[in-house]
């Protein structure tokens, strides 16, 4: 039995065109709040690697070094899920954003990554790291005249501002010139406990 329905059907779609998208050849345009590729945005990004605590897929990997003194964060697309984590734990919300870009199809895996440099603060007793420098500022800026209780955020905010010598002179323990260096907790805590009142 023949069916004019799909007659019908048949010559909408001579006269209309198909209902399908020209895609690859004319872009196809996601809708609003698509879960497309994240993207990191330099200036925002504090490096702080809450991204990728939070990223069930291991996408994101955080490589520091401590000899150039970089922290490298480096998406690769390849294992990325695209579930919207990296954006929602960024503390600035405007470090890793989700796009509306999916066609990222490529033959070499080596393509299919984005990364971001951070210059990193090191403990000047021990070497350890402390945290990148944007972070550090960030934070100063977000705790306001609260930053007076933490000695780093001290030295990040004032350094920001250009308040600080650059070369402090040494000077004996009793003067205090410890709270002038930019030290990591446990360094910190020896240099508090070893003050002469």
């Amino acid at each position: 039995m023949f069916q004019f329905r799909i007659l019908k059907e048949a010559i909408k779609a001579v006269l209309f065109g198909p209902y399908t998208t020209k895609f690859p050849f004319k872009p196809s345009i996601p809708p609003e709040g698509y879960r497309g590729k994240p993207e990191f945005y330099k200036d925002d990004c504090v490096g702080c690697k809450a991204c990728a605590e939070v990223c069930p897929a291991r996408a994101i990997d955080v490589i520091d070094d401590k000899d150039k003194k970089m922290r490298k964060l480096i998406h690769r697309q390849d294992v990325c899920i695209y579930c919207g984590q990296c954006e929602r734990a960024c503390i600035t919300e405007k470090g890793i954003k989700l796009t509306l870009e999916y066609d990222l199809a490529t033959y070499d895996r080596k393509q299919a990554y984005s990364t971001v440099e951070k210059e990193l603060v090191i403990c000047e007793n021990c070497g350890e790291i402390v945290g990148c420098l944007d972070h550090l500022k960030y934070l100063a800026k977000k705790v306001g005249h609260l930053l007076y209780a933490n000695p780093t955020l001290i030295l990040a905010r004032h350094d920001e501002l250009k308040l600080l010598e650059k070369e402090l002179p040494a000077e004996s323990p009793h003067k205090r010139a410890g709270h002038l260096k930019i030290l990591c907790p446990n360094c910190r805590r020896e240099m508090i406990l070893q003050e002469q009142w």
